[in-house]
């Protein structure tokens, strides 16, 4: 059942229980239920009303009103379920709560030295920026595309931290999925390789691990409530966050409200992306130009001789606890997948479509048919399938992330992981009968606190190494090797070969082949298809290569279609919520 048909009948319900507790009003009320539902299931906290609606629904009080005993919520021309109106709220009170706090005292002559010192590389700008202004905020955002160094930068202010505070912070590395976590784990590890942070400060920061929110907070069976909230703050001084653009409003919430008061929280993202499955985009209302206060101007000149950032009387809230990052060291001018992200993301439509004539090497269109598909697949993953057949744990994993298929919607990706395991059949590599096969990449789909599984880990189904009788099990990352789980131990999964964009949030693939929304016989609506956001994710999930499987029309429609997620966390933001 998806989303848009649970809430049909949750719609329904409510409207039956508006007319049994208030029948004077919910003639008047109940199409905006309907609304509102709708809404929500696309992400939104809130619909716009027009003039005469709203003179309607101020006289159907008290369900709708401006107050937290109101079910609906009236806030001029935007109409909240009272439960997403007080999650947003709740969230802002949070995100000020943190921002006001006033870190601890910096060592200007230190960490101006070790600013200079370790981000003396050509083109760190930028990022050194971003470093010096974390230093003076509790709260911090930094943004930037893919090859921006967000993680390097956060590796050498987590290194300035330690330095600064003249001992080992308690630091948490936190990401939305699994996989997002453990990326971001490997990619600060590999950081800590680029300059010198001494001994004590490497070994510390090589020791954190990522992990999932609701790990962090450990969130228990069969409730699910986490042991870590506000009267249970967790036991930290730094928390970041990556990938925070794929953090809803409810579990942003459930993880800020459990941060204690003097605790850092530095989030990392791409506010282009697409944003949480879930309603809100706390990370597009975050993002917004850097603008300091002469005060913080001038401590930050202390650490910065030439600050790079604007300076206002009055700048608007929490615009000086943002950085965007700029500079992409892995996408620059010479790149194919970094010149088109950056046209996608301008919504230029011709000059996406000129990018594929300067770099044909780099990306492509073509729109070739499904069988093509699974055969020039399955050539590039020969590699992947080699290491399959020798067992070999570690190479295939290796190969994985070799080639992937992204889609708009799901059915999509179930229809094409479908025929590709047919074509797998019928090239003799499994058996007719298999449901599981050696090879078959999986995706956890739902979160499995005591096998210690989650929402988008990636598992391979190989032979079990310790089996004689060539019975397969699924083999997990864990840190630097690998652990099996049973297949009769698997919580809810599905096959991986193809997955949409939103499940590939948080990974890289050596290349992306994009398919649009329009396949296989399966009829989706243009609106509900390919949009800006959706494709500069695909694009941007490629490190050396990206494919669109459909025609010309349909990626210039996708630049030219902007979908933004209709929130008022800005502005509760900037109305000061106490």
């Amino acid at each position: 059942m998806n989303s848009l048909a649970f809430d049909g009948f949750a719609a329904e319900a409510a409207v039956g229980l508006l007319e049994r507790v208030a029948p004077e009003v919910s003639c008047v009320v109940s199409p905006f239920v309907d609304k509102l539902f709708t809404a929500l299931a696309e992400g939104h906290s809130f619909i716009w009303l027009g003039k005469q609606d709203v003179a309607a629904l101020k006289k159907a009080e008290p369900v709708v009103g401006e107050g937290v005993e109101n079910p609906l919520i009236l806030k001029g021309n935007k109409l909240f379920f009272g439960k997403m109106w007080q999650l947003e709220r709740d969230l802002a009170r949070q995100i000020l709560r943190i921002a006001e706090v006033k870190p601890e005292p910096v060592d200007w002559l230190s960490a101006s030295h070790h600013l200079a010192d370790w981000f003396s590389e050509p083109g760190s700008r930028d990022q050194k920026a971003a470093a010096a202004l974390a230093l003076l905020q509790n709260f911090m955002v930094i943004s930037g595309g893919p090859g921006t160094g967000k993680t390097t930068t956060v590796a050498k202010l987590l290194a300035l931290l330690c330095v600064n505070s003249g001992k080992l912070p308690r630091i948490a590395l936190v990401a939305p999925t699994g996989k997002a976590a453990a990326h971001m784990a490997k990619a600060l590890h590999r950081a800590l390789g680029q300059f010198d942070a001494g001994s004590d400060i490497k070994a510390h920061l090589e020791n954190l691990e990522g992990q999932t929110v609701h790990r962090l907070l450990k969130f228990k069976p069969p409730y699910m409530q986490p042991v870590y909230y506000a009267d249970n703050p967790l036991p930290l001084d730094v928390i970041v966050v990556d990938e925070a653009s794929m953090l809803d409003t409810a579990l942003l919430l459930q993880l800020l409200s459990a941060v204690p008061d003097r605790c850092r929280v530095i989030l990392l993202g791409d506010e282009n992306q697409l944003p949480s499955v879930g309603a809100g985009a706390v990370l597009a209302a975050l993002a917004q130009q850097t603008m300091l206060t002469e005060t913080t101007a001038q401590e930050l000149a202390n650490l910065l001789p030439e600050q790079p950032f604007d300076v206002s009387d009055r700048p608007v809230p929490l615009a000086e606890n943002i950085a965007r990052l700029t500079i992409s060291h892995r996408f620059g001018e010479h790149s194919g997948i970094g010149c088109l992200s950056r046209a996608v993301v301008c919504g230029n439509a011709e000059d996406a479509i000129a990018q594929f004539e300067r770099f044909p090497n780099e990306i492509s269109i073509n729109d070739m048919n499904i069988d093509k598909q699974l055969e020039t697949l399955h050539r590039l993953q020969q590699s992947y399938w080699q290491a399959v057949a020798q067992n070999d744990v570690k190479a295939a994993f290796g190969h994985q992330a070799n080639c992937v298929v992204l889609t708009a919607w799901r059915s999509n990706a179930e229809h094409f992981n479908q025929a590709y395991q047919a074509y797998l059949k019928k090239i003799g590599i499994i058996k007719q009968e298999e449901r599981w096969f050696a090879g078959q990449m999986l995706m956890i789909s739902r979160n499995d606190y005591t096998l210690d599984l989650f929402n988008g880990d990636i598992g391979l189904v190989l032979r079990d190494s310790e089996s004689d009788s060539g019975a397969l099990a699924v083999y997990f990352p864990d840190g630097t090797g690998f652990r099996k789980i049973a297949l009769s131990r698997l919580p809810e999964c599905e096959t991986a070969f193809a997955m949409t964009v939103h499940k590939s949030q948080g990974s890289e693939y050596k290349e992306v082949w994009l398919l649009p929304p329009m396949g296989y016989g399966v009829v989706e609506t243009a609106e509900g298809g390919l949009n800006r956001a959706l494709l500069y994710t695909a694009i941007t999930r490629a490190r050396e290569r990206f494919v669109f499987l459909g025609k010309q029309e349909a990626l210039k429609a996708a630049c030219l279609q902007e979908e933004t997620r209709r929130s008022a966390v800005r502005e509760m933001l900037a109305e000061g919520i106490s």
